[in-house]
């Protein structure tokens, strides 16, 4: 009778062994667009490599290659990236050339110098996005690459750069001349795509705030996809800038509502805090406006697919806010028993006038308002730099190089340059991804699969054939399915690996073929380069969860600190920039919390945005000259002693009570405009109060240390 373990084994093995039809739906029911791509890709690939072979240009591969490295779903994308290719090789071939002519025949001065530039082009990588960042760690790469192959013949340096630059140039306009012909009208796909994106993600936001305002919070994991979401669109739109025309005003105006939509989004979470502070009000006044903005919100998304509905929804706005502000005028001489009703109701009112007034130029800017697109510039998502990544990147890069140096070093490998090289490309290509480690893995394992298929045309094809046309078709149908594999996000980088690396490893040249000895020895270099990647980010400055979480705590309690001393240190969207950054990162190398603990982080970030934006809000309005002389000088007070770093969570949440408690006072005597302006700054303070009440498991010290504790 079989042990009890071996039946949930056995289990798992025949689940393996099962095929899920769905799984493989990209191969045998592709997409039509994913077709598309894999067969021109394709095509300009082999269109490459015939030329290459026309020219008789040594190492051909490298064209074909080219065409697989810059190609993507977007002609836009497309684009940009050969544009910073060319770049990055031109700036790569260039150091390399210097590199070698400042340390002839010097070994162990030359693998410094080039660690040093491999890890500084990486750290500079880490500092930009999109593929600014990839002409920096392609820089650095393509400096080893050419280095390295001239190590043994420094003489012909300028040759081995020249051939490189040609190779890539060959492969980039291959690729941009046959996708420009097989995707035409591309300015009306870029702008029916980007108003398809932007009615996408404000009906995500208007459906968030719907909920707040009927007291049914949406989970932190579904605001911050709007934040993510958003965040990735405005990256994106680089891409539709070249697509759509540089100054296409659509694009512009796109960049406005985006950042409007992080301000809407971010001021509805501050009006859940809002809302929790006031308590219910059964018989207040604002209770009938937010069942009228939340219906607003409700049919806001389905009213956007109208050309003439922007305007119109600008109108239902401007009523809505004339209407919240005759009911605060109505609650500021409130009679003595209703005076903390009416301070609820004028609460929740100028919260909801604080909503309107995102959405009025979030739908200005939507209809296309140069006016409102000029003024919401100023609000432009962001991504500010992180250092201790870009640290950690830089020293961890060229920590690899020497590291695999030395190795060839020791070996005397016949092959160790081509490791090295290898070790370089890894360790810059994946520096700055969010998940280092899974990242590098997919690279090494869609590196296997070339290496597997190559074994078909090198030793089944090549040696008794040498027609072209044949070598297409052996090379064509690895290659299509690759292409159909790269437009599967499940193994998209695993593909993207495959399809780099499937015609390096074939290696066709016009005066010669690879033999088995050869093939050996460049697959166990690949593999052996690649796999030394992965353990170097493993082992090497890894990221640690613990320490991260640690580290934004700390970050977030020093910038509220530094908010408080002067807000225009850090303005909106470099805090929401940095908030969402972090969260995006914790997603990404959060696999080991369980939900829980995932849920109340992503909680504790959203309520650092959240007392951020208030504490921000409320330094302006104790600049307000409409405010008492009075509650400015409270609101000083407590900015002053709120500026020292050295303050504790727990002594803000004292100083903060002890502050709404006198304002609460200055309010009582304030009249008119005054009063008005009091309660602006009371509701900003209830706010940050309720957060600080809050559990926040990113801001409890006790929650860091037992991380690090069980780590």
């Amino acid at each position: 009778m079989p042990s009890p373990p071996a039946v949930p084994l056995l289990s798992r093995c025949l689940d393996a062994l099962t095929l899920n039809p769905s799984e493989f739906a990209w191969l045998f029911a592709p997409k039509l667009t994913s077709v598309g791509f894999s067969l021109r890709t394709t095509f300009a690939s082999l269109l490459a490599l015939a030329i290459a072979f026309w020219m008789e240009l040594g190492q051909p591969q490298w064209a074909a290659m080219t065409v697989w490295i810059v190609a993507q779903g977007t002609r836009g994308e497309s684009i940009s990236k050969g544009r910073w290719r060319v770049v990055g090789t031109l700036a790569g071939v260039a150091s390399a050339v210097a590199l070698v002519s400042m340390a002839p025949q010097q070994p162990w001065l030359f693998f410094p110098l080039l660690a040093i530039w491999v890890g500084l082009c990486t750290a500079l990588g880490t500092l930009v996005n999109n593929f600014r960042s990839y002409a920096f760690v392609l820089t650095a790469y393509t400096c080893a690459i050419v280095a390295i192959s001239a190590v043994d013949a420094q003489d012909r340096i300028f040759e081995i750069a020249v051939s490189r630059g040609t190779y890539i140039l060959l492969g980039v306009i291959c690729e941009m001349v046959v996708a420009a012909i097989f995707i035409p009208d591309v300015a009306a796909g870029a702008q029916k795509a980007i108003r398809s994106q932007l009615r996408e993600i404000i009906s995500r936001s208007s459906g968030a705030v719907r909920a707040i305002l009927l007291r049914q919070s949406p989970a932190a994991s579904d605001l911050h996809e709007i934040f993510s979401l958003a965040l990735t669109l405005n990256d994106r739109m680089e891409f539709s800038a070249i697509e759509a025309g540089r100054n296409e005003p659509l694009v512009r105006s796109a960049r406005a509502v985006l950042g409007q939509v992080t301000r809407l989004t971010s001021r509805g979470v501050g009006m859940r805090s809002r809302l929790a502070a006031t308590g219910d009000i059964p018989d207040g006044i604002s209770q009938k406006m937010l069942a009228d903005v939340a219906a607003f919100f409700e049919r806001l998304p389905e009213a956007l697919d109208h050309a003439a509905a922007p305007e119109k929804l600008r109108q239902d706005v401007w009523t809505l806010q004339k209407r919240c502000q005759a009911g605060i005028e109505s609650t500021l001489d409130s009679e003595e028993g209703e005076k903390e009703t009416a301070l609820n109701d004028r609460v929740v009112l100028q919260g909801l006038a604080l909503l309107l007034g995102e959405l009025e130029h979030l739908l200005g800017c939507y209809a296309g308002d140069m006016r409102e697109t000029t003024l919401s510039a100023r609000f432009r998502l962001v991504r500010p730099p992180d250092w201790g990544a870009t640290f950690a990147n830089g020293i961890r890069s060229a920590l690899a190089v020497l590291l695999g140096a030395m190795i060839w070093e020791v070996t005397a490998w016949s092959y160790g340059a081509l490791f090295v090289t290898f070790v370089a490309v890894v360790c810059a290509r994946f520096a700055s991804f969010s998940n280092t480690v899974i990242a590098s893995r997919n690279f090494l394992f869609g590196a296997v699969w070339a290496v597997a298929l190559s074994i078909v045309p090198v030793f089944l094809v090549m040696p008794v054939t040498a027609d072209y046309p044949v070598l297409c078709l052996a090379v064509g149908v690895p290659m299509i399915i690759g292409g159909l594999a790269a437009r599967n996000p499940a193994i998209a980088a695993l593909a993207a690996s495959f399809a780099n690396f499937f015609p390096y490893m074939i290696s066709p040249e016009n005066h010669f073929r690879t033999d088995e000895i050869h093939w050996f020895n460049t697959s166990l270099a690949l593999l052996a380069g690649l796999g030394f990647g992965v353990l170097v980010f493993r082992h090497i400055l890894p990221f640690s969860l613990p320490a991260f979480i640690s580290s934004f705590r700390a970050h977030v309690i020093r910038s509220l600190h530094r908010i408080a001393e002067d807000s225009r240190r850090i303005g909106e969207p470099v805090w929401v920039g940095f908030i969402v950054r972090n969260m995006e990162q914790l997603i990404a190398n959060g696999r080991g919390l369980v939900s829980p603990e995932m849920d109340g982080l992503l909680k504790g970030a959203f309520s650092a945005m959240t007392m951020g934006r208030n504490l921000m809000q409320l330094r302006h309005s104790a600049l307000d000259i409409r405010m008492p002389s009075q509650a400015q000088l409270v609101l000083t007070h407590m900015f002053e002693a709120l500026s020292p770093s050295s303050r504790s969570v727990s002594a803000m949440t004292v100083l903060v009570e002890r502050t709404l408690d006198t304002l609460l006072q200055v309010e009582k005597t304030a009249m008119g405009v005054g009063r008005e302006q009091v309660t602006m700054a009371l509701g900003c303070l209830m706010i940050v109060r309720m957060e600080l009440r809050y559990k926040n498991l990113l801001l409890d010290p006790d929650y860091i240390a037992d991380l690090k504790a069980w780590s």
